[in-house]
């Protein structure tokens, strides 16, 4: 007990530093916050450029209107400032070129589905080089001024504060950087006080840089982490919605829509059929002594031959803004839009046809096989107090006649022979 608490407070120790990404999730998040990284290091180069410009040419105009009368500058001060200043100016002429080949290479990212094997190379090379470059910068400043390094200290923790960095990528941009910077503080500054000043200083915040850093990899991560889930959790609800509407709408057995979809999809084809001034065609179906058919062959038997009637009849419908539905029982229903009498009749013709074909033997009827009928019944609607219950009550009106002629016929609505 006592070891699985101290495996379990490890665990979420190791959680603190190490942010545990899923094999399934590692390439969105690594994308993800790659393309940020980089959309940032276009932001900061931006400012760099701009930045730097200014330091260039405040250097340029002020370097020889140095006043040689001012008593805090010594004579080796002075000549110090006046043989550095070119190299200073040459570097931040430099890291001014690097942002602009950064934001060249760079500007046709437009998305993490774009991130390719490169980017993360740009990336890493492009902030290191940066760092480094701000590391030789403030060496080269130490040695004509006490200062503290604040051109490394400040391009640290804006990398730690605005980037991503995993551990690994951390270690190694401010483990480079830091070692750049403590030569270069070392070589140029001659005063050891001065700096170790600057060496301690320059060591505390590349320090704190790491731990900002991954205290801002492991947030985002975790945001991007529980934005996947509710993402995932989103689609599974929908899934799971669509599911249960399914099973609302569609018939078990037979796997076609029930009468509850019907009578939804009829209210919308008859207001359509109403607006657009066209005509709609209802066939109601019914097995011919289906009763009987159960008591002779059993009711396994007659849910076998609904789903076998389910599948000819919607075989004959093939357009897919028609709709065939388990009406209730034995009964069918399908709705035809856009189609006249004629059509309506050939379509009975043909499922009447199908279901003789299966040729499924059946002693109570006077054919011997399964059979079945069918009452039709048509309209164009012409006002809106019309309703669609009209159509279904004159299809099932005519589908009564055609079972009382003996069935295997279709009937059209207030007809009275069959056909």
């Amino acid at each position: 007990m006592f070891t699985n608490r101290i495996k379990m407070l490890l665990k979420n120790k190791r959680n603190l530093w190490f942010a545990e990404i899923s094999e399934i999730d590692k390439p969105t998040i690594d994308n993800t916050l790659l393309f940020i990284n980089i959309c940032r290091l276009r932001v900061i180069a931006w400012l760099i450029i701009t930045f730097m410009l200014v330091l260039v040419f405040t250097q340029l105009f002020y370097i020889n209107k140095i006043d040689l009368s001012l008593s805090y500058i010594s004579k080796l001060n002075l000549t110090r400032i006046l043989d550095i200043g070119p190299n200073i100016i040459t570097l931040r002429l430099i890291i001014i070129g690097l942002a602009i080949i950064f934001l060249k290479i760079s500007n046709r990212l437009t998305s993490p589905d774009a991130i390719l094997q490169k980017h993360y190379y740009y990336e890493l090379s492009y902030l290191i080089i940066n760092l480094i470059g701000f590391a030789v910068l403030s060496g080269l400043i130490q040695s004509v001024g006490p200062g503290i390094a604040s051109s490394y200290i400040m391009a640290v923790l804006i990398a730690a504060s605005f980037l991503y960095l995993n551990w690994l990528e951390a270690i190694i941009v401010f483990g480079l950087a830091w070692i750049v910077m403590s030569i270069m503080v070392w070589t140029y500054q001659p005063d050891w006080i001065i700096a170790s000043s600057a060496f301690v200083n320059g060591s505390i915040n590349t320090i704190l840089a790491f731990i900002i850093s991954q205290i801002m990899y492991i947030n985002s991560v975790k945001n991007l982490l529980n934005y996947r889930l509710i993402e995932r959790q989103k689609k599974e609800l929908a899934i799971s919605n669509n599911k249960l509407k399914q099973l609302s709408f569609f018939d078990p057995l037979t796997n076609i829509p029930n009468r509850r979809y019907f009578n939804d999809f009829l209210n919308r084809e008859w207001k359509r059929a109403y607006r657009e001034k066209e005509s709609l065609c209802l066939l109601m179906v019914d097995i011919d002594q289906f009763k009987l058919y159960n008591d002779t062959f059993g009711h396994q038997a007659g849910d076998d031959i609904l789903v076998k009637v389910a599948q000819e009849l919607n075989g004959v419908i093939k357009r897919p803004g028609d709709l065939i539905a388990r009406y209730g029982g034995e009964e069918f229903i399908i709705v035809l839009p856009k189609t006249n009498l004629s059509d309506g009749c050939l379509i009975a013709k043909r499922m009447i046809k199908a279901v003789e074909l299966l040729d499924i033997k059946h002693p109570s009827v006077p054919a011997g096989r399964l059979s079945i009928s069918i009452g039709i019944a048509w309209a164009t609607p012409s006002n809106s107090k019309e309703l669609p219950k009209n159509l279904i009550e004159l299809a099932d009106k005519a589908l009564y006649s055609a079972k009382s002629h003996g069935g295997n016929c279709y009937i059209l609505g207030n007809e009275t022979n069959p056909m």
